[in-house]
């Protein structure tokens, strides 16, 4: 492809294979011609924010039961807080306009004092080698859709799947195997 599907959204189709991609709906916050890279935005982790602020040593002040999500199976003991831009921490990266990204403590510790703000925090990452994704895209394993902050931040993770398809009006029910490319 000559063109960068970043930054989108990207959803996995059903003939996507991959466990750690099922149903899966990717943050694509880069994508050149040395390859990609994206969070996924709803598949939790089996671990609380609180032990990680723990080990950290922030004080939480939410949810005990709240838990981190999987942002992909690469480096999953790296941090990323995905939050909107209207707080900037140290190394934040602004991804789109509403949408910002930072691997910062600061980041990390004003979370813990706000949990109930519309951030995710995910550990690990999604990423693609040159040419990967664009082969991936046009065998049909991935859909790609306008990013959309409301989307990221206000809709349940276990719905965000069947929304985003919504987003670029395919029902789940009608979805086939093939190229999904839509521009």
């Amino acid at each position: 492809m000559s063109f960068s599907l970043a930054p989108g959204l990207l959803i996995a189709m059903p003939s996507l294979a991959d466990p750690n991609f099922f149903r899966s709906v990717v943050l694509l916050c880069a994508h050149t011609r040395e390859g990609a890279f994206g969070l996924v935005i709803n598949h939790p982790l089996d671990l609380p924010v609180q032990s990680i602020c723990e080990e950290a040593k922030i004080p939480w002040r939410g949810d005990s039961t709240q838990k981190a999500l999987c942002g992909g199976p690469v480096e999953r003991q790296r941090g990323w807080l995905l939050h909107p831009t209207t707080k900037r921490f140290e190394g934040t990266q602004v991804i789109d306009e509403g949408i910002g990204l930072t691997a910062s403590r600061d980041g990390l510790i004003a979370y813990a004092g706000e949990p109930e703000g519309p951030y995710k925090l995910l550990l690990g990452y999604a990423g693609w080698g040159p040419g990967q994704l664009d082969r991936e895209v046009l065998q049909g394993s991935w859909l790609d859709a306008p990013l959309e902050p409301r989307l990221i931040f206000d809709t349940p993770r276990t719905s965000m799947w069947q929304r985003a398809l919504e987003s670029v009006g395919v029902h789940p029910a009608h979805l086939v195997e093939g190229s999904t490319h839509i521009h």
